[in-house]
């Protein structure tokens, strides 16, 4: 369900709308902090209010999801409630948006360490000399291999992933974002401001359709749209699973062994249990 945008005083649509979440409580600068900044600046009508989904809507189907690297790795390797909560987090943004964006702040600006299975986040720097500077890390214990894998799912969900560098590179993304969303919408004749959407009811048919196939290796909620156009029922689907390869585009014979080899494999109880 969508909800309509109301105009401010001078009867501007607000071209920015912001969960209030995330200017609430802030006790330093984030992309979005500084993001609202350059709002002001230019004079870009915007507001802030509690949204169900996303961190950030934007015209044109935007909906933004900001974490910074931190926030990232406690929800998705913290405990069991984190990660429940994070996959429905992506698997709803996935569902309701046109255009659904993961913007992992501080991204850009890790360190890899495979062989320590670690990760490291810088949480000050400072220049020592015309070349040098002085980084003092924040260490994680994941594998980076576990932290790429991770994201990588994400964006076979049909999110796109953004790295930033630091707040305020993701700033600039988050304006680059609303230039490029504000362009399509003209370009599309469409209004230019976000449409707040209501969180869909998780037991709703067409929901329990899209994450039953969407749970499947390698399908994300937009190919699960794409098989569910093509084959009208989940049922009809799994009957006809092979020939996904044939009907559906942009599912190859790679992600087709993946699928059949779930479904066709023998199930069989964790001994350790």
């Amino acid at each position: 369900m969508s909800k309509l945008t109301q105009t401010d005083l001078l009867g501007r649509f607000p071209q920015v709308i912001i969960d209030i979440h995330e200017v609430r409580n802030t006790r330093r600068d984030t992309s979005v902090t500084l993001f609202i900044e350059e709002l002001r600046r230019n004079n870009i009508p915007y507001r802030v209010e509690k949204l169900e989904i996303g961190d950030i809507l934007l015209p044109s189907g935007y909906a933004i999801e900001r974490k910074t690297v931190q926030d990232f790795c406690r929800s998705l390797f913290g405990t069991s409630e984190g990660r429940l909560r994070l996959k429905e987090q992506i698997e709803i943004l996935a569902t309701t948006y046109e255009r659904p964006i993961l913007l992992l702040e501080g991204g850009l600006s890790l360190r890899m360490d495979p062989i320590n299975k670690a990760i490291y986040i810088p949480v000050r720097r400072y220049k020592i000399s015309r070349r040098l500077w002085h980084v003092t890390e924040e260490e994680i214990r994941i594998h980076p291999n576990q932290f790429e894998g991770a994201l990588r799912e994400i964006e076979a969900k049909g999110i796109q992933v953004i790295k930033s560098f630091d707040e305020f590179h993701g700033a600039k993304i988050l304006m680059g974002l609303l230039m490029n969303a504000k362009r399509e919408a003209r370009e599309k004749k469409r209004k230019i401001y976000p449409i707040v959407r209501s969180k869909p009811k998780l037991k709703s048919l067409q929901t329990q359709q899209l994450f039953f196939l969407s749970g499947l290796p390698g399908i994300s909620v937009m190919r699960a749209r794409k098989i569910l156009r093509i084959y009208k029922t989940p049922y009809n689907a799994i009957t006809k699973v092979k020939r996904w390869d044939v009907d559906v585009e942009g599912i190859g014979q790679k992600t087709l062994d993946q699928v059949i080899k779930v479904l066709f494999s023998e199930y069989k109880e964790n001994q350790e249990n």
